[in-house]
């Protein structure tokens, strides 16, 4: 079936991985996406949208939020807000905003986006809408926060320049392309680096987890090759001349799932376990389907051992790698002893979203924004990485290395901690 991906979200291909082991649905929900059932008012906007959550989130076994508590909390403050338009003829979208980011502001699902639109907002309301990001919110109260800046804008001369004696980068190629899934431009990253001792380190970098749609579809383009360079010298260096290889995941939105082919693939021998997935097959909050492996086969075109001939891996992650690029990293420690992480614990959006699933389970995507008024764009699955659940938490590193120590240049820090780990390795 065609692969299909989403921003900030795992690979879509999920539908096929768990249709072996889910029963069918005995009715499809008004949870799914194109739901069109009305309401009237604010009082009936809350208990939809309440309703929907209670019976669509995929969290509900490890979120803290206490939802029959939240209910009759704020059932009373949207009956106010009724009360205020009859008596007004408005609501200020500010007071409507407040209510709504009571109640889902510390809800657990980074990828969560809650967007709704005021019934009847002042004429002096900038926008009728309000969105909230409980990811965003909890992200931004870390100590460590940096606004996300791509390693491409902060200035990749900058980024590259080495510390005199330590390493020399003797290869280096970028490019951009556009990929049509994600609906955005990708920027590509190759470098080879040159420790003092002669030992090499191929480095890659992606502002996406993009590498699937280029392998694919774009042969001989320079993203192409630029990937390609990067796989054929991890893989056929010479062990006494390779000190190891890095994936940088920094600042990068996630993804294809199906990259897992490239990074971990041609470095395993046989199919592996990396992680586990589920979904809510009924209305119940903790009516789950059973835990559904997922596993990764060794890439045919690409192949080296690098747990035998004992080759470190490096991963650098930073707050601002997000979904796809938190699992690489989680699933690289998983299976690869020789994994090592550098940088800060990453942004906690760890659940696979699957668009247009209420045919697969009861969770999920609900709402148009357009035409119902309200959209909300939380994950679809739950995945488990070596028994824990970490939506909310994501990962944290081996060596914390904080960006925000060097505000100069906050990516270069991070960069020289594993070239040092490479040459002590």
């Amino acid at each position: 079936m065609k692969k299909t991906a989403y921003l900030l979200v795992l690979g879509s291909y999920l539908m096929l991985l768990f249709s072996s082991c889910r029963k069918e649905a005995d009715y499809i929900p008004f949870v799914g996406e194109n739901s069109k059932l009305a309401y009237n008012n604010y009082t009936e906007q809350f208990q939809y949208l309440w309703k929907c959550l209670s019976t669509g989130y995929v969290f509900w076994d490890v979120d803290t939020v206490n939802w029959d508590a939240a209910y009759n909390r704020y059932l009373p403050q949207f009956e106010v807000l009724d009360q205020k338009y009859k008596d007004s003829g408005y609501v200020r979208t500010a007071e409507l905003e407040k209510l709504y980011k009571g109640l889902v502001g510390h809800m657990r699902d980074h990828h969560m986006t809650f967007l709704v639109k005021n019934l009847h907002p002042a004429a002096s309301d900038y926008t009728p809408y309000i969105t909230i990001q409980p990811g965003l919110l909890e992200v931004q109260s870390r100590n460590y926060y940096i606004e996300n800046r791509t390693i491409a804008q902060a200035g990749l001369r900058a980024f590259l320049v080495g510390i005199e004696g330590q390493y020399t980068v003797a290869e280096h190629s970028s490019t951009d392309a556009y990929i049509t899934e994600l609906g955005r431009t990708v920027h590509y990253e190759y470098c080879l680096f040159t420790l003092a001792d002669g030992r090499n380190v191929p480095y890659l970098w992606t502002t996406n987890a993009a590498i699937t749609p280029v392998m694919r579809d774009m042969a001989g383009s320079t993203a192409q090759v630029l990937i390609d360079r990067w796989l054929t010298v991890a893989c056929s260096t010479p062990r006494n001349q390779l000190a190891g290889l890095i994936l940088d995941t920094r600042s990068n939105g996630g993804g294809y799932q199906d990259d897992l082919d490239y990074l971990i693939g041609p470095f395993i021998n046989q199919r592996t376990e990396i992680f586990k997935t589920r979904y809510k097959e009924g209305p119940g909050r903790l009516e789950y389907s059973a835990w559904c492996p997922y596993y990764q086969d060794p890439n045919p075109n690409y192949h080296r051992d690098i747990t035998a001939e004992n080759i470190p891996y490096v991963v650098l992650v930073d707050i601002n790698s997000v979904s796809m690029a938190e699992i690489e990293p989680m699933v690289i420690r998983k299976v690869f002893p020789t994994a090592h992480i550098i940088g800060e614990r990453t942004y906690g959006g760890t659940g696979p979203l699957q668009n247009d699933a209420e045919e697969l389970n009861y969770g999920g995507p609900f709402g148009n924004a357009n035409e119902y008024n309200h959209y909300v764009y939380t994950s679809t699955f739950e995945a488990l990485m070596d028994g824990q659940v970490r939506e909310g938490i994501g990962l944290v590193p081996d060596e914390e290395v904080l960006r925000k120590n060097a505000p100069s240049n906050s990516f270069k820090p991070q960069l020289d901690a594993a070239l040092n780990y490479l040459k002590n390795y």
